[in-house]
């Protein structure tokens, strides 16, 4: 009887270690606020005030396979901006977005300025490209099927994941707007935050 009950004990142990040891997170890139410019165009029309955000996918090591979504969407004041509007009816997180895999790792840029100018996203600074008006961004990705979805991770663990997940660029304590750090060259470092996505039950992905 001894035997056994060290046996259950040991198996209870085991039972939860390995549930302890399920992946609770994973990053799987990078959303930033670049910044805030002047644009020239092709016609030789220049605008003030262009901001450009930049979404980096960059699975590797993480996961098995690229992610797929059906809809990656930017949010600035008020403002949105989607892949799918953009003519991408889905993108991955592999090689040139899921489009061609002879293309380096995903790297999107998106641009707001002016409504006038033709811009759907607002920008994050006035038009002397110094003054910063965001208190925030944010970046939405969209399950294929924008229900919960599962995939493999490098190890071959399998992970469930929120079918909508979002992550925000927020200031700090100590600023009244994001500051994309900014030097007098207009060479800028950028406010930014990790892609999370975090684990679902495991049941909701079923």
């Amino acid at each position: 009887m001894k035997v056994l009950a060290s046996l259950s004990i040991l198996l209870a142990l085991l039972a939860v270690s390995q549930a302890t040891a399920e992946t609770r997170s994973i990053t799987i890139g990078k959303f930033t606020y670049l910044g805030t410019g002047t644009q020239t165009r092709s016609d030789g029309t220049v605008i003030q005030g262009v901001s450009s955000y930049e979404l980096v996918f960059d699975t590797g090591g993480v996961t098995a396979e690229p992610i797929p979504f059906s809809n990656a969407i930017l949010f600035v004041k008020g403002s949105r901006q989607g892949t799918q509007s953009s003519g991408f009816p889905t993108i991955t997180t592999g090689n040139g977005c899921g489009q061609n895999d002879t293309f380096p790792p995903c790297d999107l840029i998106f641009e707001g300025g002016p409504r006038s100018a033709g811009f759907r996203l607002a920008p994050c600074a006035l038009q002397d490209n110094v003054t910063q008006t965001c208190i925030s961004i944010a970046l939405q990705l969209v399950s294929l099927t924008g229900k919960n979805f599962s995939f493999l991770l490098a190890d071959g663990e399998q992970f469930c994941a929120f079918g909508i997940n979002n992550t925000f660029v927020l200031t700090k304590a100590d600023q009244s707007a994001l500051d994309p750090q900014c030097n007098a060259q207009g060479f800028c470092k950028g406010a930014s935050a990790p892609i999370v996505l975090r684990a679902a039950p495991p049941r909701t992905c079923d």
